[in-house]
């Protein structure tokens, strides 16, 4: 990896996370050939939390279900796109950031973390984004850039394919929308933390709709444990 395109990944203006160890986006390329990984999204699911602890594959936490995190034993990672997910980022944290650091998360005032645990940062592309999903791996690693759409779960797949897994069991991922979009009804699992204080932004069906075709195009197995009736 060329010493310019890793300068690029140093912390913005905007942001100071002066405890938390920077891991390298190139590390991670085919890190985890042909294994399985957990997806995790705010969805509402039927899933037993209390099963996650019983798991020894990576876990990827999608936002606010990264309160989750202190049930499992296995390997976790929180991935995060939009501003509101700042108050994670406190100290309190023992998962492994995955963090855009040209996006829209760090686009407040400049504001130091205390943040500790490793961090690892990637590119949003700024146009052409498609042309990402051609790329190779070793590729990839080059451009430190992850494919966005409409969710936060789109370049958290591309990541998971990038790190050469196999396989994902998405839980509180499915895509399920309430027709009345009532501030008390279809709103994310209750069970979990909203340490956010964000809300839906309903657009549900088209980030399942292409997250299906992500997954498909990346060759990468998905299995949905969880669904509600």
């Amino acid at each position: 990896m060329s010493q310019a395109i890793q300068s690029n990944l140093l912390p913005s203006r905007h942001l100071s996370l002066p405890r938390a160890p920077t891991l390298s986006f190139a590390s991670f390329n085919n890190k985890y050939a042909s294994d399985s990984c957990y997806i995790i999204g705010r969805g509402q699911t039927t899933y037993d939390y209390q099963n996650l602890s019983s798991l020894h594959d990576p876990i990827f936490f999608i936002n606010d279900a990264v309160c989750l995190e202190s049930v499992t034993r296995s390997e976790t990672f929180f991935f995060a796109h939009d501003p509101q997910m700042l108050p994670w980022l406190d100290g309190s944290l023992h998962s492994t950031a995955v963090l855009p650091i040209n996006g829209k998360l760090f686009t407040t005032a400049t504001t130091t973390f205390p943040h500790t645990t490793p961090t690892l940062f990637y590119h949003w592309p700024r146009k052409n984004k498609e042309s990402l999903l051609q790329l190779s791996r070793d590729q990839l690693a080059e451009t430190q850039q992850l494919y966005t759409h409409t969710g936060t779960i789109h370049s958290l797949l591309h990541f998971v394919w990038f790190c050469g897994f196999s396989h994902a069991t998405l839980i509180g991922c499915d895509g399920i929308s309430s027709t009345s979009r009532s501030p008390t009804q279809g709103l994310y699992d209750p069970r979990l933390q909203n340490k956010s204080q964000s809300t839906p932004a309903w657009q549900y069906a088209t980030i399942r709709q292409a997250q299906d075709l992500l997954a498909i195009h990346l060759n990468l197995k998905t299995t949905y444990q969880g669904t509600p009736k």
